[in-house]
């Protein structure tokens, strides 16, 4: 079994499917033959988070016939916090200087697994 975060159709891949895996990365794979993925079943994807693009989620039930199984601990919670413009620009422009360049969001997750 694949240990993965998420799958999502888009309209714009009507073929295949986009797959966050436990690391954060995106994936896709051809959605036919119906068989249990491998490593040489994924291939490049270069585009938005499924998330942004409207994406549909791939029920949950199909995981296991693609061999694939849910991470539990997946991004999926949101909060919101408030920051000023300052704080903002702050945050972002760190993001950007470090190698590799981080998002806010991920500045924000690192933060919170380091304590």
């Amino acid at each position: 079994m694949i240990k993965i975060n998420g799958v999502w159709y888009l309209n714009s891949l009507p073929l295949h499917a986009v797959v966050e895996l436990e690391n954060g990365s995106l994936t896709k794979f051809l959605i036919t033959p119906f068989r249990e993925l491998g490593n040489k079943d994924f291939t490049d994807y270069k585009g938005y988070h499924p998330r942004k693009c409207k994406g549909q989620q791939l029920p949950n039930y199909l995981y296991k016939f693609y061999g694939l199984e849910k991470n539990n601990e997946s991004l999926t919670e949101v909060i919101h916090v408030r920051l000023t413009p300052t704080e903002k620009s702050k945050i972002e422009t760190y993001g950007q200087n470090l190698d590799p360049k981080l998002s806010s969001s991920e500045i924000v997750r690192k933060f919170i697994s380091d304590l």
